[in-house]
């Protein structure tokens, strides 16, 4: 019990410290934590609640540098600069930073209350499902990621075909033979997850974070009447604090969108909702709204991931990494019997999410002036930990290379916009689909299938798609 919490008060700090680095966020945060994960090794259930406990901090804590300094904390807060930058310029700081941390620990508390204390429950449905089934559900899944395109379908497409071909890099299973290494023996096993999560989007994200200069210092007055203005404005403005939450859930839901996604659409439905107000000049409206999406969207992401190991977003990606590297099997049927490992999961977002909004309320003041340390300062700790971790593969200079490759691939496809979170869902899923695939083909006939009605639905929700993107040409950046 001692080192659980450890472990939540080292991953709520940790968390807490990586939320307000400016274009840092849960994903950058994760990266770094694959040199420290072993220590977890001989207490994985304490790894367990650290890493979500890092999450939840994080995730409410990138408000601070999004209001004050007008620069994201990481991409699912950036839709709270627009009107809570404003505020801040105008002297209320602390009122804008009270009104964000409580949409968005209400919204933690609600549906991850709703995800982690039932997730085993919802686990019943994967032991109902067969190959056919798991097939078309992870198909669906590369389609979804790629349902929202950058600049074009066809950009999407080719992302997560790259991805797939990237991911098969290795063994063929059918024959046993080398597969796409060009005779270099340390791709054998495949590429690691670590450099190609790092390189896509912990390095380009860092860099860019040169570009983001604040507007001006905030010269904020921080007084405990804003911050209690702020709590009760989230309380009067529920609806559009809920509905952001509810929107976040949905994406959350959907594999590989994140939460740029599910913040600029509660932003959206904010203003449609108030067709009358003006928004972009400091209305409270617009940082409640899209604050209500970003634990609500950390929360649901991880029932597919923990299901059906199928990243419900970037950060999932990673932390599925780190659950594996702590011998936890997502999407097998005997993690759904380990009821400590749901617990664990429980209490360290749970409970994160309460600390961090206390610490929050208590210290907004020290934080908000942490906050406006120099980038130049903390980029090469972060950096640092970055190599780090890529290096605890072989510790060789190929981890090197790899981190390199991605990298630039990174920076690449961050500038032509192309989906940089479909060529890591796809990366990821290439074998499972590749495996399945020949499964299918080989123990089912089409006469088997079509009395399969869950297989059928899921198809008939995948042509259903392909037609709705092809009808209304959806077109949002979240590259």
């Amino acid at each position: 019990m001692v080192e659980l919490g450890i472990a939540l008060v080292a991953g709520l700090f940790y968390g807490l410290a990586i939320g307000i680095i400016p274009a840092a966020g849960a994903t950058t945060g994760l990266v770094a934590l694959y040199g420290v994960i072993p220590y977890f090794l001989d207490y994985p259930m304490a790894g367990v609640v650290f890493l979500m406990a890092v999450v939840a901090a994080s995730t409410t804590a990138d408000s601070f540098t999004s209001i004050l300094l007008g620069i994201p904390g990481s991409n699912s807060s950036a839709a709270t600069i627009v009107d809570g930058f404003p505020l801040a310029r105008k002297g209320q700081a602390s009122y804008a930073i009270s009104a964000a941390i409580t949409t968005s620990t209400v919204n933690g508390l609600i549906w991850g209350i709703l995800v982690f204390l039932f997730l085993p429950y919802y686990g019943q449905v994967l032991l109902s499902l067969g190959v056919p089934e798991l097939w078309a559900f992870t198909v669906l899944s590369l389609l979804t990621v790629g349902f929202v395109s950058t600049s074009n379908r066809v950009r999407s497409l080719f992302a997560i075909a790259a991805g797939l071909i990237v991911g098969a890099i290795g063994v063929d299973p059918n024959t046993n033979a080398e597969r796409f290494t060009l005779g270099w023996m340390y791709l054998e096993d495949g590429i690691q997850l670590m450099p190609v999560v790092a390189g896509l989007f912990a390095i380009p994200e860092l860099i860019s974070g040169f570009k983001l200069t604040p507007a001006g210092r905030v010269n904020a007055k921080e007084n405990q009447q804003q911050v209690l203005q702020g709590m009760k404005d989230s309380w009067r403005y529920r609806w559009d604090s809920l509905r952001g939450g509810a929107i976040g859930a949905v994406v959350g839901l959907l594999p590989g969108l994140g939460g740029a996604i599910s913040d600029w659409i509660s932003y959206a439905s904010t203003v449609a909702a108030h067709p009358t107000e003006k928004f972009g000049n400091g209305n409270i409206k617009g940082v409640i709204g899209p604050e209500g999406s970003n634990n609500a969207q950390k929360a649901t992401s991880m029932i597919t991931t923990v299901l059906f190991a199928i990243p419900g977003a970037p950060f999932a990606a990673v932390l599925l990494g780190l659950f594996m590297y702590l011998n936890f099997e997502m999407g097998s049927p005997d993690l759904l019997n380990n009821i400590e490992f749901f617990r664990s999961m429980a209490l360290g977002f749970l409970v994160a999410t309460v600390l961090v909004a206390i610490v929050s309320y208590l210290f907004i003041p020290t934080i908000s002036r942490i906050s406006q340390v120099p980038y130049q300062y903390y980029f090469p700790i972060l950096i640092v930990l970055i190599v780090w971790s890529c290096l605890q593969y072989t510790g060789g200079w190929e981890d090197i290379v790899m981190l390199l490759i991605f990298s630039v691939l990174g920076i690449a496809m961050k500038h032509f916009q192309f989906s940089r979170p479909a060529f890591l869902i796809a990366f990821i899923l290439s074998e499972r689909v590749e495996n399945m695939t020949i499964q299918i083909t080989s123990l089912y006939s089409v006469a088997d299938l079509l009395v399969r009605p869950v297989f059928l639905a899921l198809i008939g929700i995948f042509i259903g798609l392909l037609f709705l993107n092809y009808k209304l040409k959806l077109k949002i950046d979240y590259s």
